[in-house]
């Protein structure tokens, strides 16, 4: 019987561990990216030890090719809720970098990059 327990709570330890570590929602997500209303790009988002980064994987604009590949999220935290902060996002046209936060709702990404007290809002859709 004291076998039994023991598996028995082992296995209920393992069960809770995992559910614990489970991957946030925007790991291996996709998401088309938008600038005044128009298709801009597509990043990829990932995670690595409960930190998220986000890579541009294709654009729509000629110019915009030669950044394909570059990470411009990083650092992005879960707050919980769906809400994120502590990173940074790379305006790669710019190579300019902004605090940034998130917040994810449904298939929408709400991101805001600040740079002192004002900050720029765009809308992400998931692919």
């Amino acid at each position: 019987m004291k076998l039994f327990t023991k598996a028995t709570l082992a296995v209920v330890g393992i069960s809770v561990a995992s559910m614990a570590f489970a991957a946030d929602p925007l790991a291996n997500t996709t998401w088309q990216t938008f600038d005044e209303g128009k298709p801009k790009g597509t990043v990829k988002i990932t995670e690595s030890n409960g930190v998220l980064t986000g890579t541009l994987i294709a654009t729509n604009s000629a110019t915009g090719k030669k950044h394909v590949g570059k990470t411009i999220i990083k650092g992005l935290k879960s707050d919980g809720g769906g809400k994120y902060s502590g990173g940074t996002i790379t305006d790669p046209e710019k190579a300019k970098d902004y605090r940034m936060t998130a917040n994810l709702s449904g298939n929408t990404l709400n991101i805001k990059g600040y740079i002192g007290p004002f900050s720029r809002s765009q809308q992400w859709k998931k692919k």
